[in-house]
């Protein structure tokens, strides 16, 4: 029996394939348009660069969903209860692809046999637990048919329009509806209803067309392909919940009011303004400021021997609590991020920050003192874990703040580099940079210029995050010369450089720039450089709370439209 259900399966999945393969065969009657301009200069005569216009970029036109979208789009679909995480993780894991911050690139994402098999495995799994349980498959039935043939045909009309994102075609309608007549065949002891719903769910569950995001539009106008209205509902529901659309977004898409700019902005705004947006926002500051790296605070239990095994979830929940504060909280801007004196503490961040009062283990909202902190960089979180567990460490906090917040990639450094010398005396400045800044050496040309001047203006904070003024005797020394966005800036210590970062267009530019790479789902190029450096501009002016940047992103040019080339 379970080979039959399989074999009927794979008979829809490869209409689903077919449909596909046409899909993408139609891309070469739009690909490579004739581009009049394209034989250089301008149309004025001159051969001055003309001006940046935003345009969409190559991308994949068939994105597999992340296992966390299939979990999120799983949950929703089913109107589950609880999410089904414990079928996602079985799924094998996915590669992380080299260069990107993010997890969700689609060319990264493919589906080979044993994740195949894995969707099968859960896709019978659903569908049983749903079909065989009458107050889960209530959820999904529409009202009114009557007949089971009836409702059989409206259950696949609105789950599919649900389940694929778009309406279906009279082709699949019909697809489905021969599954559902296979329901007796397939499962002979469940009544023929809820059997023919349980094979229509399993196909649903395994088509490509569920576990994909399928652009399908190709008509090519002014060197872009605009998404169709449905497409669009995709790309906001992915981008900003990580699921599904809802009721009210894919009711917008039939109204055709996503096939405007309004239209889209005020779905985004009503979109952020949901619960659901706060677990992608938590998740994109996670990632651009290396929250999973706090698990590595392992400080020497005999230099901090006030600090305790918990330090590194209580340096993670400050972030969460902090970010999601500013976002949401506050409708703040990227440049509160980076000097805010607010933020929210436990008992054991309280003693580290030099706090008076009484705390427990319940975080609470505190100021700290301005004189000390100013922002993400100098929390816990971030100084705890770009540090050995004695030292503070300004090689690793430079090499952060350079490609995190500066978007500079620093290359690998040489094989085979000594650790360390011992102090014998000096700061840990002083053994940093005669390490690492000797003159000739191929370890100064990039720690001289790039990654010791962001690291150095910490050296006020110990290993564990704590204030200090002197180490191994001597006074700090906290100043230095970084260079942001192509000058110099000098800089007496990380509160200086905290206000350096805040003021800078090219820290605001490559913030803007994670957020294209996040929302879309692969790695930002040339085509993104207009719209980043527009937001970098109005971001660093004061003019975009971090809310109202995002906005910016999905109602751009480069969101509601594809390129007419794909990426391949």
């Amino acid at each position: 029996m379970a080979r039959r259900r399989y074999w009927m399966s794979s008979a829809l999945l490869a209409a689903s394939l077919s449909f596909l393969t046409a899909c993408e065969g139609q891309i070469s009657d739009a690909a490579n348009p004739r581009n009049p301009g394209s034989g250089g200069g301008n149309p004025d005569g001159t051969n001055n660069p003309p001006p940046a216009v935003e345009q969409p970029a190559r991308s994949v036109r068939v994105a597999r969903l992340t296992h966390a979208q299939w979990v999120s789009s799983v949950k929703d679909l089913l109107k589950l209860d609880a999410a089904p995480t414990a079928l996602a993780q079985t799924f094998r894991a996915d590669p992380s692809q080299s260069g990107f911050l993010f997890d969700n690139d689609a060319r990264a994402l493919s589906v080979d046999e044993a994740l195949w098999g894995a969707y099968q495995r859960a896709a019978a799994d659903l569908a049983g637990q749903v079909a065989t349980d009458a107050t889960k498959l209530g959820k999904l039935l529409p009202p009114g048919s009557t007949t089971d043939e009836a409702r059989a045909k409206a259950f696949v009309e609105s789950f599919g329009l649900r389940a694929l994102r778009r309406p279906l075609t009279t082709d699949e309608v019909e697809a489905y509806l021969a599954l559902y007549r296979k329901g007796p065949q397939a499962y002979p002891t469940m009544a023929a209803f809820q059997g023919g719903l349980r094979m229509v769910l399993e196909g649903f569950l395994q088509s490509p067309l569920f576990l994909y995001r399928v652009e399908r539009s190709t008509q090519a106008a002014d060197g872009k392909v605009p998404l169709d209205s449905f497409e669009v509902a995709s790309r906001l529901s992915y981008a900003l919940w990580n699921s599904m659309p809802d009721d009210a977004l894919f009711a917008a898409a039939r109204e055709g009011l996503l096939s405007q700019r309004e239209g889209v902005a005020a779905e985004a705004r009503r979109m952020m303004a949901d619960p659901r947006a706060r677990g992608v926002v938590d998740a994109y500051h996670q990632v651009v400021f290396d929250v999973p790296r706090y698990g590595r605070i392992l400080p020497n239990p005999t230099r901090f021997p006030n600090v305790t095994a918990k330090l590194a979830e209580s340096a993670a929940k400050e972030n969460a609590l902090f970010v999601e504060d500013v976002v949401f909280g506050r409708k703040g801007r990227f440049s509160d991020l980076l000097t805010s004196r607010d933020t929210f503490v436990n008992d054991e961040l309280a003693r580290i920050y030099g706090l008076t009062g009484t705390f427990t283990s319940a975080f609470v909202p505190v100021t700290l003192d301005g004189t000390q902190r100013r922002g993400v960089l100098t929390q816990v979180g971030f100084l705890a874990s770009h540090a050995t567990s004695v030292d503070p460490d300004p090689i690793h906090r430079g090499v952060f703040l350079s490609e995190h917040l500066l978007c500079q990639k620093i290359g690998a450094p040489p094989a085979n580099i000594p650790a360390l010398p011992a102090p014998n005396g000096r700061t840990n400045r002083e053994v940093v940079a005669s390490h690492t800044e000797g003159p000739g050496t191929v370890c100064a040309s990039c720690h001289a210029t790039l990654i010791n001047p962001l690291g150095f203006p910490f050296e006020n904070f110990d290993a564990v995050g704590g204030y200090r003024t002197t180490d191994n005797g001597h006074p700090v020394d906290a100043s230095s010369s970084p260079g942001i966005g192509g000058q110099k800036v000098p800089v007496k210590d990380a509160l200086d450089l905290a206000d350096a970062l805040a003021n800078a267009q090219a820290v605001h530019a490559c913030y803007a720039r994670h957020w294209v790479e996040f929302l879309s789902g692969r790695p930002a190029v040339a085509e993104d450089d207009a719209l980043v450096q527009r937001l970098g501009k109005l971001s660093q002016a004061g003019q975009l709370s971090i809310v109202d940047l995002v906005v910016e992103v999905v109602t751009g040019v480069g969101f509601v439209n594809r390129h007419p080339e794909e990426l391949p």
